[in-house]
């Protein structure tokens, strides 16, 4: 039993401590993100741009799919729910799978994306699923389109 555990730990990756700061770093590099892709927003949080989502999607070869779960679109009352499902290769070509979700209604668009209620459900979304499956989120980076001020 304890020989199993020995090749279970020789086969193990050694886990990297980084600091977040480290991490966000690391991950713009491998991601190809330049300055403009990126930003610090004064409530403590990175954001990244659409054009900074898309460079991750292209870099990371990931493949996302859509399923709308609510349209409620009249002309009062406005719920739209995507669901985001994303697939990547990992490392050693494991297959990583990310489910995520965004919404639009009327409490949470401004201006002229009111009118692409859809749309802007559908970039919650993406941005979400895609920060997700690539490590992002879990360093407190969100996506330009989740935010609502």
């Amino acid at each position: 039993m304890s020989r199993n555990k020995k090749n279970d730990s020789q086969n193990q990756e050694p886990q990297i401590k980084e600091t977040r700061k480290e991490a966000l770093t690391r991950l713009f590099l491998e991601n190809g993100l330049v300055k403009e892709d990126v930003h610090k927003d004064p409530r403590g949080f990175v954001i990244i741009t659409r054009s900074g989502i898309d460079k991750i999607v292209s870099k990371q070869g990931i493949t996302v799919a859509y399923e709308p779960l609510l349209l409620e679109l009249k002309k009062d009352n406005i719920n739209v729910v995507i669901r985001a499902a994303a697939s990547m290769q990992g490392k050693n070509n494991k297959p990583i799978n990310m489910m995520s979700f965004g919404e639009a209604s009327d409490n949470n668009l401004m201006g002229g994306a009111k009118k692409f209620p859809v749309a802007m459900a559908e970039k919650r979304a993406m941005s979400r699923v895609v920060l997700k499956i690539a490590g992002f989120y879990e360093q407190g980076a969100f996506g330009q389109d989740e935010m609502v001020d």
